[in-house]
């Protein structure tokens, strides 16, 4: 029997989507079925190619979960993570970069601990090197989790990898996953060259673009799919049109937190609200039929690049051997004559220093010298009262926030008044404003200025103080 020549087609991929962002946490000392269920049976999606995307929950039947177990034991599972789990850094980097100093690149451009980072490269060539990051707990979390559930997936991704490069630098390609709008760009070289820099964007669906990426062209990779009734004009309106309609409303005109409403306007507001869950979830359900007619790239969940060849023992020849030794004197001497340098001028520069505190006690002492000390000490403990009233206020506000994502932002003094801001991660709502106007009210003067984002409170430090002069 003659054999075939055309290839074998690869197995389909499942994507497992998971719909929040961090991974579940677990007790690590439950073992009742009632705690794997709270566990594992978070909110997700999966999906085949050719087949309608499927949604669980914890109030799905255990049958709806024992099929997507059976689906994973004869597909490829590949767990397909929130967008905006991941960072993506397309750097400059210089040549004979190792893998281990990667992490050096990213200190000057992320606040996280560059050294817990799991990083994958997407790109690598000569000036230039492109990543995506996420912290390896959070991913052998996510890893953890879809093994307890029996999917044992053969690697991670997300959604941005599967987005193709746009042509242009003036164009951009978007796919709405639901929840955020994802975007890829293209930016000058980050060196000399390089190809041009990928940029990745994760926005709120419900909000305008930056004006920067509103500016190019958008190119929507599922806008067109045949057999989607609402593709075409209709999916373009619900991302282009403006969701910050009412943003801008001054909370004066709005109604007070606790106030009574008509029964008409609050089912419009209702109606409005499902209307809106709708839309985010039929988005939703577009972008995993298009992602899962071409997967993004399956990444591994650890770094096997580890040491090649390994049992392979390299012998240095003779002269390298003394080539080696020279460079290792050479080194021993220079450090030799940088430490007997630094000695003398050490040693030149503490007799300077004596010799000058010493002609400042030459001669009696100053009539006003006791009065300078007292108004000396006395300053300091007016210093001492105010910082410590300060961080007691300072602690008193952060306790009131403490359950909010508020983040404090600016901290001034000038003599006995202080004005401590925080600011929300995303344009808050005015009724996130008015609870924590609320909530700091005992404390001060709160005043929320909308042109900067800006939550302000103003404290009165103790009374009467006078500046502590230096």
């Amino acid at each position: 029997m003659r054999r075939s020549a055309r290839p074998a087609r690869a197995a389909t991929r499942l994507l497992v989507a998971p719909r929040q962002r961090l991974a579940p946490l677990t007790d690590a000392g439950a073992d009742t079925d009632t705690d794997t269920d709270t566990d594992t049976q978070l909110r997700v999606d999966w999906c085949l190619e050719g087949a309608t995307p499927q949604t669980l929950s914890a109030a799905s039947p255990p049958e709806a979960w024992q099929a997507l177990t059976r689906l994973a034991a004869t597909h490829p599972v590949t767990l397909l993570l929130a967008a905006d789990a991941v960072s993506h850094f397309h750097l400059a980097a210089p040549r004979g970069l190792k893998r281990r100093e990667w992490p050096l690149l990213l200190e000057t451009v992320t606040s996280d601990a560059v050294d817990q980072l799991h990083l994958h490269p997407l790109q690598r060539g000569r000036g230039h090197l492109e990543l995506i990051a996420l912290p390896s707990a959070e991913l052998a979390a996510w890893r953890a989790w879809a093994q307890r559930l029996g999917l044992a997936p053969a690697g991670w991704s997300c959604a941005f990898l599967a987005l193709p490069q746009p042509a242009a630098p003036d164009q951009i390609t978007t796919l709405d996953d639901g929840s955020h709008r994802l975007c890829l760009g293209l930016a000058a070289p980050a060196a000399p060259g390089a190809p041009e820099t990928r940029q990745w964007l994760a926005w709120p669906r419900e909000w305008p673009l930056p004006p920067a990426w509103r500016e190019r062209e958008c190119l929507r990779v599922d806008a067109e799919r045949p057999g989607t009734a609402d593709s075409g004009a209709g999916v373009d309106a619900s991302v282009d049109t403006d969701f910050d309609v009412g943003m801008d409303e001054s909370p004066d005109t709005r109604p007070a937190v606790g106030s009574d409403t008509s029964a008409a306007g609050s089912h419009h507001g209702s109606q409005v609200g499902d209307a809106a869950s709708d839309v985010a979830e039929e988005a939703r359900r577009r972008s995993l039929i298009w992602l899962a007619t071409q997967p993004p790239t399956a990444l591994p969940f650890a770094d096997d690049s580890g040491a090649r060849w390994q049992g392979i023992t390299w012998r240095p020849q003779r002269h390298t051997r003394w080539l080696a030794g020279a460079i290792a004197l050479l080194a021993l001497l220079d450090a030799s004559l940088w430490l007997a340098t630094s000695w003398r001028e050490h040693t030149a520069a503490g007799q300077r220093q004596a010799a000058a505190l010493a002609a400042r006690f030459v001669g009696p002492p100053p009539v006003d010298a006791r009065a300078a000390l007292a108004s000396r000490a006395d300053a300091i403990d007016v210093l001492a009262r105010r910082n410590r009233q300060l961080s007691e206020a300072l602690a008193a506000a952060t306790a009131q926030l403490a359950a909010t994502p508020w983040q404090l932002s600016r901290l001034e003094v000038a003599g006995s008044q202080a004005t401590l801001a925080w600011r929300y991660p995303e344009p808050p709502a005015p009724v996130v404003v008015n609870r924590a106007r609320q909530r700091l009210a005992d404390l001060g003067e709160p005043q929320w200025q909308a042109g900067p984002g800006e939550l302000s409170l103003n404290l009165s430090l103790a009374a009467n103080t006078p500046e502590p002069t230096p």
